[in-house]
């Protein structure tokens, strides 16, 4: 069964966000959260894996789990949470055949209105307020 736990609730302000998301070699993941009143930055480093889907075809069997649920019934009033149980991570560590097993590997989920984005990185992000 999936924990979920909020990450920064205090920090990141509640608003309808945007996402502006790149990733690459040099820098890494690095996902942009964009309103007409807040700008922040979360900076995820190298990751190993990131699953990005519609939220509007995200209804069932993507997640599970009381924490899920509870948090869904609130209409997701975090925007970034950290998940220790989850599907897309054990997907990942199957795949991967014991190779990550060095690892302290952290899966992360952001929620906004038009997408969840699932990430598997080594290191927690940093997370710069913007505007």
């Amino acid at each position: 069964m999936e924990i979920w736990k909020e990450i920064s609730k205090e920090f990141i302000a509640k608003d309808y966000y945007s996402i502006k998301l790149v990733n690459g070699e040099e820098n890494g993941l690095n996902i942009e959260l964009i309103s007409r009143n807040h700008n922040y930055l979360l900076k995820f480093g190298v990751v190993l894996a990131v699953r990005m889907l519609d939220e509007g075809i995200v209804q069932k069997k993507i997640y599970d789990g009381d924490d899920v649920e509870r948090f869904k019934k609130d209409n997701f009033q975090n925007v970034i949470y950290e998940v220790t149980g989850g599907e897309f991570r054990e997907k990942i560590e199957s795949v991967a055949d014991g190779f990550l097993e060095a690892y302290n590997l952290k899966h992360y989920v952001i929620i906004t209105q038009n997408y969840n984005i699932d990430i598997i990185a080594i290191c927690e992000p940093e997370i710069v307020k913007l505007t």
